[in-house]
């Protein structure tokens, strides 16, 4: 078993490391160095929010740091929440394995002979471990709240993404439509008419 969990680290290092040359997008090299127009009345916040990407390398982050892009999204309350569910998580899993180390048995054995004191009876009889039932529900919630976090939290980043992008596409549409441009040859004038009537 250590073996198998020293293979697999391995294999997802390695893969963090690959994973800064592997780019899904375009790149241009002068990326860093490009000044954007940023449109006026932008706030920092926005201008972050516009600017982040989610690449290959974020989803191995989100394996590791709970919540990740949640917090890229700029959503730390579900963040946090998203970090104690996989916090609770791994606790069961460790209740499951150090009980499973007191009592000198295979913590990962499901169909195992169970401990009288660790058996529950369910309907006609049908015997299962708490220790089962804390094991899969424990894999089942971290699992369930990385899938969460990168579904939920990349389509979140495209909608928040998307909303700025219209609000300044909208601020910019009415600035070329009222502001004036020399070279059309059409020039602003104002009139003034003045009416006098006889008492």
């Amino acid at each position: 078993m250590k073996g198998f969990l020293l293979i697999i680290f391995s294999f997802l290092f390695t893969i963090n490391m690959m994973s800064q040359d592997i780019d899904i997008y375009r790149k241009g090299k002068d990326d860093n160095v490009k000044i954007p127009n940023i449109p006026l009345g932008m706030s920092k916040q926005e201008f972050h929010l516009l600017s982040t990407n989610l690449r290959l390398k974020d989803m191995l982050y989100a394996m590791v740091v709970p919540g990740y892009v949640h917090f890229k999204a700029q959503e730390k309350p579900m963040g946090y929440a998203i970090l104690g569910a996989r916090a609770v998580g791994f606790i069961g899993l460790s209740a499951v394995y150090y009980s499973a180390q007191i009592n000198d048995e295979n913590w990962y054995d499901i169909n195992g002979d169970p401990n009288p004191d660790d058996v529950i009876t369910i309907g006609n009889g049908w015997e299962i471990k708490k220790s089962d039932v804390i094991l899969v529900t424990s894999a089942t919630l971290i699992i369930s709240t990385y899938l969460f976090d990168w579904i939920r939290g990349e389509n979140l980043l495209h909608r928040k993404q998307d909303k700025i992008r219209y609000k300044y596409g909208i601020k910019h549409e009415l600035q070329k439509a009222y502001s004036y441009n020399p070279s059309s040859g059409i020039l602003p004038i104002a009139s003034l008419s003045i009416k006098i009537s006889s008492l």
